[in-house]
């Protein structure tokens, strides 16, 4: 969006009058974002034409009704505890201004973003059906980046997006998803859990939609524009041949952001590994393979400097089956004791002594689940 910061649509907070309502510069821009069959060009044309934020939306016809009823949207959404930004506050991401299409109002529950915020954002992406190795990378890469104080920025979605944001949780630092939805109704209900975790560490959850607003599919793909917009590289784990995750990496490009694609070691030519496949083929530097290699070269080399805060007051000996408890969110007992070594009724007794200590819990079928994220 080309709009500029002159005096009419710089960034304060007077009100001003349209009809019988008073509103302030995010309730104006809230306003047009809503008129029906508008998007940014138009909001733009007619903040031009009229010569200020202001008269564009006194300018709207039969504002008055309808004006209320959008507001009254607005401040429920606030009532329910997301904060929300304009296009012109002095914290809206300026990269997200350079879009083509830029959210004029956004909304979040958590730490609002700042402009002051000088950490490196990456974005971690990839399929909702991955693989169990790609949630394993995902994963360690979510470790990786939030031990070297990076901010992981991902879409909350199942499998490779949730896995990324485990990971920087279970550092302890934060970390930012943005949804397709709202953030009042997050979804997949299997992310509720580490939406709410995320907030506790200082991180957030934001959305250009409000809730109650139907979900429609193209809202998933639009969101990545907001991710890797965000973001200072994107590393994608896995995609099939199609998929979001490919979609990102594309946007990537297109912006000039560093974009990172995992190679496996085994299985490149199959069909989970597809997408990988492709984007190797026609760009094979931006391949990669370790974790740890990966993460220093995005940082920089910077050291580790987070400890695992998801693991303080657990026994030492308890720390390796926790941990790869923790890599895919769950696992069974004759699993954990091969990843480990340990004979079975070893592990049986471990687990129990986990179980009683409010560490994990068993479920149906001899899985057993984390209790701590």
């Amino acid at each position: 969006m080309s709009l500029r910061c002159t005096r009419d649509n710089c960034v304060v907070q007077d009100l001003f009058s349209v009809g019988t309502c008073h509103v302030d510069r995010l309730e104006a821009w809230w306003i047009l974002a809503g008129v029906p069959g508008w998007g940014v060009k138009q909001v733009e044309h007619a903040v031009r034409q009229a010569g200020s934020l202001e008269r564009a939306v006194m300018l709207l016809p039969n504002a008055d009704q309808w004006l209320r009823e959008r507001l009254q949207v607005l401040h429920t959404e606030r009532a329910r505890g997301s904060w929300a930004m304009g296009w012109d506050a002095p914290d809206y991401p300026k990269v997200w201004r350079e879009l083509p299409d830029p959210p004029l109002v956004v909304f979040g529950r958590g730490v609002p973003f700042k402009a002051e915020d000088s950490e490196c954002h990456i974005a971690v992406v990839g399929t909702r059906k991955c693989t169990v190795e790609a949630q394993r990378v995902a994963f360690e890469l979510g470790k990786a980046f939030a031990q070297r104080s990076a901010t992981v920025v991902s879409g909350l979605a199942r499998g490779v997006d949730a896995a990324a944001h485990r990971g920087a949780c279970y550092v302890g630092h934060r970390t930012i998803g943005i949804l397709g939805g709202s953030v009042g109704s997050v979804q997949p209900r299997s992310s509720v859990p580490i939406a709410k975790r995320m907030v506790e560490l200082g991180g957030a959850v934001v959305s250009e939609r409000v809730t109650g607003e139907p979900i429609q599919r193209w809202h998933f793909a639009a969101r990545n524009r907001l991710v890797v917009g965000l973001s200072d590289a994107v590393v994608l784990v896995q995609s099939p041949a199609k998929g979001g995750a490919l979609i990102s990496a594309q946007l990537a490009m297109d912006l000039g952001v560093m974009c990172w694609v995992y190679r496996p070691e085994n299985g490149l030519n199959t069909a989970p590994w597809a997408g990988n496949c492709q984007l190797l083929d026609e760009y094979p530097t931006m391949g990669w393979d370790s974790v740890e290699a990966l993460a220093d070269r995005i940082i920089e080399g910077k050291g580790m400097v987070n400890s695992f805060i998801a693991e303080q007051g657990l026994p030492l000996a308890f720390r390796s089956t926790w941990r790869q408890i923790m890599k895919t969110r769950g696992a069974q007992l004759d699993t954990l004791a091969m990843l480990t070594g340990m004979d079975s009724p070893s592990m049986l007794k471990q687990l129990h002594a986990m179980e009683l200590g409010g560490w994990v819990r068993r479920m149906p079928g001899g899985w057993y689940i984390p209790l701590k994220i």
